[in-house]
């Protein structure tokens, strides 16, 4: 009985320690003019693990992250998530990735906050980096 007296206050305070540590799904850097719309339609889908959005001038770069289960899927997935975003801004050039190497950039640019001369630039890199053949 001490025993359980003893051990239930920590059980209690574990996990609740571990239902607060989920990090953000969706990062979005540059300017802030659409934020809420694209975190609605990346949280709608359900096979998105992580995103960073990265919104500059009149484009915008949007990395994903596929859950483990979807990967073996990806390029399917990705292609869907473009036209998505092409149907919701026809007006903007989007770029959408799944590639880990691109997310990753992506999250670089956003941590080391590239100023916005610099961004577009850093950006058209990427571009070229996604298309390359690996």
């Amino acid at each position: 009985m001490k025993l359980l007296g003893m051990m239930l206050p920590l059980l209690v305070s574990l996990s609740l320690l571990i239902g607060c540590g989920e990090k953000e799904k969706v990062i979005v850097y540059g300017s802030p003019e659409n934020e809420k719309e694209v975190e609605a339609v990346l949280k709608e889908e359900d096979y998105v693990d992580k995103t960073t959005v990265i919104q500059y001038d009149n484009s915008m770069l949007v990395a994903v992250q596929i859950k483990p289960w979807d990967k073996w899927k990806k390029a399917k997935l990705e292609k869907k998530l473009q036209k998505k975003f092409d149907e919701k801004y026809p007006s903007k050039d989007v770029f959408v990735s799944a590639d880990y190497k691109i997310f990753y950039e992506a999250n670089k640019i956003k941590r080391e906050q590239v100023e916005d001369n610099k961004l577009k630039d850093k950006i058209t890199k990427l571009k070229k980096l996604a298309k390359e053949e690996t």
